[in-house]
């Protein structure tokens, strides 16, 4: 009798068990090879992302964060500085939408003097950053982050600046700001990361530039030396609304090898010139001032200007970041504003697996049948 033959004579029970034996082994197989990161990226919460990634460009799209902060000031409604506590330190992902922002930005208390013949003292007060009321209805704020500069009649300016505590050894950010400008001509309202004035990039609003123009820049943006202005190291763009006094959303990327300033989603800068120091710490600050000199230009006596925030988001490696591993949940901070969702989802990871796991069973079905 021959194989074939003998094959025959296998009981229709036997191979029905033999069927569904081949069936339960392909279920545990599937369940077995199932990514454990599957379920996890089923949430949109910024708290099961390992990692962070962003739009825009290649030089975006190949950098992921391993760090994320959302500071929503829209809605607080006890400005008042917050108990006693710590910051958010190296936690992976963190947001809050109430005083305690406090704990992660520092407002600047320091007597700065003139730094040149031309331009006048400057004081940077911690009273100068408050959380105002809204003055205006609206549906989407009550309430946000006020930073507010001013002439003094002693011909000194009064000035706010806050600064990112739970990290000094920022290495790549992605920031993003929802701000408003506004007020007398000669301040300066500033989105930057430093680490010194040779490696910092900006982008900064002048209160006596045309409402449509932003500058964007590099340091240094000029030779030390000859006072030649770099190229490439500093542009004037206008953005896409035309008023900086309206709201618009404000992005800066520091990148590898790339620096990419961005409003209200439109890149309007790229540049590879003067990209900041990676071997330094640089760190993420917000400000409002005026020091009188050629940049800011005079305020007059009694004057004053402000910069007005809804939202602060950012991503961002600190030094020693690590890149991300195989299963790492990676999640994109540009689908929902203050909330990251998963870069793949997992309904689409499950249907790649699927399929594979489906052909797999096939061929294993097939062949129990015609054996």
């Amino acid at each position: 009798m021959t194989a074939s033959e003998a094959s025959k004579t296998v009981p229709r029970t036997t191979q029905a068990a033999m069927h569904v034996s081949s069936l339960v082994h392909c279920i545990l197989l599937f369940s077995s090879n199932l990514p454990t990161s599957v379920s996890a990226q089923s949430s949109s919460g910024s708290s099961d992302c390992t990692f962070f990634a962003i739009n825009g460009s290649s030089f975006a799209e190949s950098t992921h964060f391993t760090h994320y902060r959302f500071y929503d000031f829209r809605n607080i409604i006890d400005p008042l500085p917050p108990p006693v506590g710590q910051s958010s330190g190296l936690t992976a992902s963190h947001t809050t939408n109430d005083s305690s922002w406090l704990l992660d930005w520092g407002p600047r208390n320091q007597a700065q003097g003139a730094a040149n013949r031309v331009s006048i003292p400057v004081n940077y007060l911690p009273s100068n950053v408050y959380v105002s009321p809204a003055n205006e209805p609206s549906s989407d704020y009550s309430s946000y982050l006020t930073l507010a500069t001013s002439k003094l009649g002693n011909d000194t300016q009064s000035a706010a600046e806050i600064g990112f505590l739970p990290a000094t050894d920022i290495v790549y950010v992605s920031l993003r700001v929802l701000a408003r400008v506004s007020g007398t001509p000669g301040a300066v309202g500033g989105i930057f990361s430093y680490c010194d004035d040779e490696s910092e990039t900006d982008i900064e609003i002048l209160t006596h530039d045309p409402t449509s123009q932003v500058r964007y820049s590099n340091q240094p943006t000029t030779n030390s030396k000859t006072g030649v202005p770099i190229a490439g190291a500093t542009a004037n763009d206008s953005i896409p609304s035309s008023n900086w006094e309206q709201w618009n959303v404000h992005r800066l990327d520091w990148l590898p090898g790339q620096t990419a300033k961005w409003a209200n989603g439109v890149r309007l800068q790229t540049s590879t010139v003067n990209v900041q120091n990676t071997t330094a710490r640089s760190q993420v600050f917000l400000d409002m001032w005026s020091n009188g000199g050629t940049w800011s230009g005079p305020m007059a006596v009694g004057g004053s200007a402000v910069m007005e925030v809804q939202w602060i988001e950012m991503a961002y490696n600190i030094s020693g970041g690590s890149a991300p591993e195989h299963g790492a949940t990676v999640c994109d901070i540009d689908k929902v504003v203050g909330s990251p969702v998963p870069a793949v989802s997992g309904g689409a990871q499950n249907g790649l697996y699927w399929n594979i796991w489906t052909w797999l069973c096939l061929v294993i079905l097939s062949t129990t049948w015609l054996a």
